[in-house]
């Protein structure tokens, strides 16, 4: 091997490393007229990469802006990249407005538009309109399953199938599902996310002149987090680049695939140079600008023992934060003082440091929200929306609103059944209740769902639902949406109006929980508004982590039990430590590994089991074991 060069982890292909300055590298790749996938991990430039890729297309190459398409993985993203390309300062990078391409977008999004404009090829309505969100997808496709004479759970394999975007049509159940609820979908010119790209997928097959139309404003085609894609996407980038693949750059990382949930499998990318040979080409970035040494080297440690790879990668990259910052690791006895200390610690950073706090769930985050309120530590915290009373309230005001609206109302319904307001059980029942609540459960909802087969001429959601009130189990349903109908359409007395909904769907049952979601949405506001250099303290779930980064961060409920569960197998461990490998990477100064030995099970959800084993995954030098506390 040249001296002087690297070894990719996957492919075995040598390459020089970059020694020149900091774009050295980049200038050799932007100018490589093959499939090129960069491998770019934490802190090493990824955005960086798309966008002096594009600024080389159109300032050096001459490239026309229309025939460029930038695909990312969320809006953030996406917005993220324009601000990138917009900024004067940023030399490397910048374009000028007028020479900007207007396709970047999300995949969703970039397939929305030709939805848009060839809806009449897929034999769809021209006011199509997208199922507005996961969770009304969810119930409906649940319906199907209970219209083709199965229990409800049996969708659930249906929705995975659907986020998998692989699909191989026959004769079983879950085919059976989704083909029921795909005739649900047309009778009401409705479409769902995952639709929008198997259409798309459907439409470039099968219409060659499309293809190519659409190819035009796509033959440099670049990708971003390509490690998240699922087969459909796969497929879409497939057709979009055929006959045109030398001008497909994509960027991503393996062990940042933390989506499996949504269907994104980290299999593509490393398939990348099977996919595209003979020509395909895999590079790596590796000069790491964000995180310490020890931080990055622990966590790669970590991950690799669950994921593979090639370790020696490590000795190759050039760590750019001279940092000797190690991983600081400490044991609680309980979650009490452990939020104590994490609140004192921050407190004691000044306010000149960002600070991230991830958690498992928004449960742990109420004893840590109440030790930084102790410190008078402003912080924001996530919070679930769908999953407060305001929510709540919003499905019931959109549904009033147009009481014509099936979609609305059967939302609506399934929200108040699953808040224990009606005498129906709650969707949890479906899998943790006993044979009879399971029994109860769907023959009650197994009426609601046959209205998508009744419906006719002049009957609704709403009539169907008034016609069930001398059933035992939908009186009270019925009384809940009938009573607060009537009491909307009452008139203006907004005060008696918002009796009756406290009353009927019982909101907020204590004053605390009024005060905790209340100050949890100003916490939240009053984020957005932290002036220039004030300290910035978030509070969120792990998983939301990604693209994130701050000065601190201290990462909680590293517990066996927890994280991993207890009867989590190999493919959801590797899932996991890629997911506190991308958490890990995140510090730009410190990280805090944070166990407690006790916490209650409400919090947890699960029996805890000592220290997490992706905490002894992590070798010892580089971690600084900090000194157990009462």
């Amino acid at each position: 091997m040249t001296k002087g060069s690297v070894t990719c982890p996957f492919c075995g292909e040598s390459f020089l490393h970059e020694i020149k300055h900091d774009n050295t590298l980049l200038e050799e790749l932007v100018r490589i007229k093959k499939p090129l996938l960069i491998l770019a991990g934490p802190g090493t430039g990824k955005t960086h990469a798309l966008a002096y890729k594009m600024r080389h297309l159109i300032k050096k190459e001459g490239v026309p802006k229309d025939e460029i398409a930038v695909i990312t993985f969320t809006n953030e993203a996406a917005i993220s990249m324009r601000k990138k390309i917009s900024s004067e300062g940023n030399d490397d990078t910048y374009i000028e407005p007028e020479l900007q391409p207007s396709a970047i977008w999300t995949m969703h999004k970039f397939c929305n538009n030709i939805i848009g404009d060839y809806h009449s090829e897929l034999g769809l309505d021209k006011e199509i309109e997208v199922i507005p969100s996961q969770k009304l997808k969810n119930i409906l496709i649940k319906d199907s399953a209970q219209l083709v004479g199965a229990r409800r759970r049996a969708g659930e394999d249906t929705i995975l199938c659907r986020q998998k975007g692989e699909c191989n049509k026959n004769a079983n159940l879950k085919c059976k599902i989704c083909s029921q609820y795909e005739q649900l979908k047309r009778e009401y010119k409705l479409i769902d996310y995952d639709d929008q790209i198997f259409l798309v997928c459907k439409l470039l097959k099968e219409h060659d002149q499309i293809l190519k139309k659409i190819q035009r404003g796509a033959r440099y085609l670049l990708v971003d987090e390509y490690q998240d894609i699922n087969y459909a996407q796969w497929e879409l980038i497939k057709l979009l680049s055929k006959g045109n693949t030398n001008n497909l750059f994509v960027v991503g990382d393996d062990y940042q695939s933390i989506y499996s949930f949504r269907g994104g499998d980290p299999k593509y990318i490393r398939n990348f140079e099977k996919d595209y040979k003979p020509d395909a080409v895999v590079k790596h970035l590796l000069k790491s600008w964000r995180c310490p040494q020890n931080i990055l080297r622990g966590a790669f440690f970590m991950v690799h023992k669950y994921c593979g790879g090639d370790i020696k990668i490590l000795d190759d990259i050039e760590f750019k934060n001279k940092s000797n910052a190690k991983i600081k690791a400490k044991t609680f006895v309980y979650q009490i003082p452990e939020a104590a200390y994490l609140a004192a610690t921050i407190k004691g950073l000044g306010p000149s440091n960002d600070v991230l706090i991830l958690i498992p769930w928004l449960s742990y985050a109420g004893p840590i929200k109440n030790a930084l309120r102790s410190k008078h530590v402003n912080f924001s915290c996530e919070y679930d929306l769908e999953d407060t009373d305001l929510y709540l309230i919003n499905v019931l005001l959109s549904w009033l609103n147009d009481t014509s609206n099936d979609f609305r109302l059967r939302l609506l319904i399934e929200e108040i059944i699953n808040r224990g307001a009606s005498d129906i059980p709650a969707e949890q029942t479906e899998r943790r209740g006993t044979e009879k609540s399971i029994r109860k459960r769907e023959e009650a909802i197994k009426q609601i769902s046959n209205y998508w087969m009744e419906r006719g001429k002049g009957l609704t959601l709403y009539k169907k639902i008034k016609a069930l009130n001398k059933q035992e189990e939908f009186v009270k349903l019925v009384e809940i949406i009938a009573g607060l109908r009537k009491a909307y359409k009452s008139g203006d007395d907004s005060v008696s109006f918002i009796a009756e909904i406290m009353k009927k769907l019982k909101l907020w049952r204590n004053l605390s929980a009024f005060k905790e979601e209340m100050n949890s949405i100003y916490e939240e506001v009053k984020s957005l508004a932290v002036p220039p250099g004030e300290n910035s303290v978030r509070i969120m779930t792990r998983n939301k982590a990604k693209g994130l980064q701050a000065d601190y961060v201290f990462l909680i409920g590293l517990e066996n039990g927890v994280w991993p569960k207890a009867d989590a197998n190999d493919f959801e461990k590797a899932e996991n430590s890629r997911l506190l490998y991308v958490s890990m990477t995140r510090a730009k100064k410190g990280l805090y590994i944070l166990h407690s030995k006790a916490r209650e099970r409400k919090i947890t959800g699960y029996k805890i089991a000592g220290r997490s084993e992706f905490i002894e995954a992590i070798p010892k030098e580089y971690i600084d074991e900090m000194d157990s506390s009462a």
